[in-house]
């Protein structure tokens, strides 16, 4: 049975409002995206100022949040803070001084790029006794002068521009017990002045220019060094089934 025209045109008619409808009820029920969140950052300064609160405090550990020099203000001269860790900083130079005047500090790391302006600085830090600085800048001259610190027991460095000339400098740090250097190109000429180093525990290296020879050499010569290549043992290193890792 065919409909006539005057039919399919009121069908159509009756139909048209419907479908308007539907199109409106679907169209308001989509919701526009929400604008994400604005997450508002403590103020590093806040953080360290309420850190400071308890009397007893000895540690500040500032992660995932900007730190710059200004924010440092509130530890100038303090006395009892004795680890102060620093994860997304952007402390310079000119910073340190401040950290400087912190006269019971033993662990510091700063992850930001300080050059050998600074080293000054972490010289007047005499309780100093691990110093972590992944992002460090400093040259063989500044190395010779940082080493001269009597104190320091851990190093974790990266510093590009150090040669196999800094490696002397580093061996004469008679309570250095452990040291990672994290893209430094020392080869085999830099880790003799190893061979003979008594106080050292445990060397890493990341991505250096030390051959497969040279490490054996060390490892022969310091039979009880806990020695990581790149995050691994070496096959012939007779320590690396003592622990796991």
């Amino acid at each position: 049975m065919f409909l006539n025209v005057p039919d399919v045109v009121m069908k159509i008619n009756l139909l048209f409002p419907t479908l308007l409808i539907a199109f409106s009820v679907i169209g308001c029920s989509e919701e526009k995206p929400s604008d994400p969140p604005v997450v508002q950052l403590t103020p590093a300064a806040d953080v360290i100022r309420e850190a400071l609160l308890p009397e007893d405090a000895t540690t500040i550990h500032i992660d995932q949040l900007p730190v710059t020099d200004d924010d440092l203000s509130a530890l100038q001269g303090n006395l009892t803070i004795t680890n102060l860790l620093l994860d997304e900083s952007e402390v310079t130079d000119e910073g340190i001084a401040v950290i400087a005047s912190m006269p019971n500090l033993i662990h510091l790391r700063v992850r930001s790029n300080l050059t050998d302006a600074c080293i000054d600085q972490l010289l007047k830090l005499e309780k100093l006794q691990f110093l972590n600085l992944p992002y460090a800048d400093f040259t063989d001259e500044g190395m010779q002068q940082l080493a001269t610190h009597p104190r320091i027991q851990l190093l974790r460095l990266r510093s590009p521009k150090l040669t196999d000339a800094c490696m002397p400098a580093i061996a004469s740090m008679n309570n250095l017990a452990f040291l990672h250097l994290i893209e430094i190109p020392i080869t085999d000429k830099g880790l003799v002045a190893l061979h003979d180093n008594s106080a050292l525990q445990s060397l890493y290296l990341d991505d250096s220019q030390a051959t497969q020879a040279g490490l054996s050499k060390l490892i022969e010569r310091q039979p009880m060094l806990h020695l990581h290549i790149n995050q691994a043992h070496l096959d012939n290193d007779p320590r690396k089934d003592d622990h796991e890792h």
